[in-house]
């Protein structure tokens, strides 16, 4: 900065002007990078909360699935208990009729 020719005046006013620049540039900055803190918060906070979310519906997901697979679990097992009861019956069924059969005199 060229300060010849220029009363002290001058050179004080162009200096505070110098100063109040940088001051305000550096005001900005703050500024913008507490802007920025906040946005990453912010972004952090939806972050945490969409997993707590995600947690929550792959828990409810677990859960729901074992009750399925539990209830699926209990129906095959009636399912094949009615299937042996069956078999049971035709069993002694068939065991009766034989019984029937070779207790009838043969003419």
């Amino acid at each position: 900065m060229a300060t010849r020719g220029l009363s002290p005046d001058e050179i004080k006013r162009r200096a505070q002007l110098a100063f109040d620049k940088a001051d305000a540039r550096k005001q900005e900055a703050s500024r913008a990078m507490e802007a920025e803190q906040l946005e990453r918060d912010a972004v952090l906070q939806k972050t945490a909360r969409l997993k707590a979310l995600r947690l929550a519906k792959e828990s409810a997901d677990a859960e729901t699935a074992a009750i399925v697979a539990a209830e699926q679990a209990r129906a095959k097992a009636e399912i094949a208990e009615a299937k042996a009861a069956a078999k049971s019956a035709k069993t002694a069924a068939a065991v009766k009729k034989a019984a029937k059969v070779k207790a009838k005199p043969v003419a």
